[in-house]
């Protein structure tokens, strides 16, 4: 049971990177057979971890046709996207609370250095990868772990397609976004609560704004 539990964790992580990193593309069917031999595993396992990611609202599984990718509609994201802001605003009130030095948050300041290389490489790809680590960071570092548990796999479901939609950004807003980083990472580090959550919650509801705006003009109904 032990070793039939840790092949189906080890083939739902590995599935779930190639969804997350957009290699399987929304409304696709999953290879199953191609699956099978590039984890060199039976079908048991990768089945449990469809069921698992199903859940997730990942994929959907299709009686009599196979395993499909799903897509998020423009209204989907935007509400996960309010979930996930919730949940890192109470992050970032629990970091400050902690008193983190430098040292401490060195992930984050990691990450908002890749952010700051990215703009300047003009490299939306590294930029996106660098923000997703920036907000992943801010749950690690939060102290709560059922918090960070919870506001990670919230970002795990939604990741692919907020990657695709952090692509249609112009360079200006990227840049903002890195501003509006690093003041964050200065006023926890002052453990300014107060002025960390009002800071946040202006950079999110400006993303947001920004996100729906871009999808709209370009006529995006799903991702």
């Amino acid at each position: 049971m032990v070793k039939k539990q840790s092949l189906t964790d080890k083939a739902y992580s590995a599935i779930k990177a190639e969804i997350i990193a957009g290699h399987i593309s929304p409304n696709n069917f999953i290879d199953l057979p191609q699956i099978e031999e590039q984890l060199g595993m039976s079908r048991t396992p990768i089945r449990e971890a469809m069921l698992r990611l199903q859940t997730e609202k990942i994929v959907e599984i299709m009686p009599k046709q196979g395993i499909r990718i799903l897509p998020f509609s423009v209204k989907e994201l935007d509400e996960f996207h309010q979930i996930i802001s919730s949940l890192e605003l109470q992050a970032v009130g629990n970091i400050c609370r902690r008193h983190l030095t430098r040292t401490d948050i060195m992930p984050v300041l990691y990450a908002l250095s890749s952010m700051e290389n990215a703009v300047k490489a003009r490299d939306t790809a590294a930029w996106a990868e660098a923000n997703e680590t920036f907000h992943r960071g801010l749950f690690i570092l939060n102290g709560n772990s059922k918090l960070m548990e919870t506001g990670l796999g919230y970002r795990d479901v939604i990741q692919r397609a907020l990657t695709l939609a952090f692509s249609h950004l112009p360079m200006a807003a990227k840049e903002r976004s890195l501003r509006n980083h690093n003041q964050l990472k200065e006023v926890i580090l002052a453990g300014d609560e107060v002025s960390a959550r009002n800071i946040f919650l202006e950079h999110c509801d400006w993303i947001g704004n920004q996100l729906h705006t871009v999808l709209a003009e370009r006529e995006i109904t799903s991702l």
